[in-house]
């Protein structure tokens, strides 16, 4: 039973780095991204991924400068197997998402869920980026 269940993690794990071959080799910070002339990221897949100007320029206009070398783009809103909600984490990221949501309560880390990720994906549709985790 156990070699069984190994080899179905082994391959659920699998599945979830093809999932997630989209995602970008090295994220670039705001202030980095806001210097190029075609902000983008390469992903693991090779593939380029362009973040629209405007979404950046807002996202600028939320974090202060000196913070902008801190925060990396794209903002990942993770989807695990264990609950219904997409999570999102960290000081800086999650100061952006409740900015644009409108929320108060906003802490290290945040589950959200479809009504939220609806607006925050049409608000933000290239500057998030889906990744999919198993815990």
């Amino acid at each position: 039973m156990t070699n069984h269940s190994n080899q179905s993690d082994r391959l659920l794990k699998k599945q979830i780095l093809s999932l997630n071959r989209h995602l970008p080799r090295q994220r670039k910070t705001l202030k980095e991204l806001l210097e190029e002339d075609r902000p983008h990221v390469v992903g693991v897949d090779g593939t380029r991924h362009r973040f629209k100007t405007s979404e950046i320029k807002k996202i600028a206009a939320i974090i202060p400068p000196e913070e902008q070398t801190l925060l990396k783009l794209p903002i990942y809103l993770e989807i695990g197997s264990q609950t219904s909600g997409t999570l999102i984490s960290g000081k800086l990221e999650l100061k952006v998402i409740c900015h644009i949501l409108k929320l108060e309560d906003c802490n290290n880390e945040k589950y959200i869920y479809r009504p939220d990720l609806r607006i925050l994906r049409k608000e933000l549709p290239t500057t998030t980026q889906y990744i999919f985790i198993v815990r």
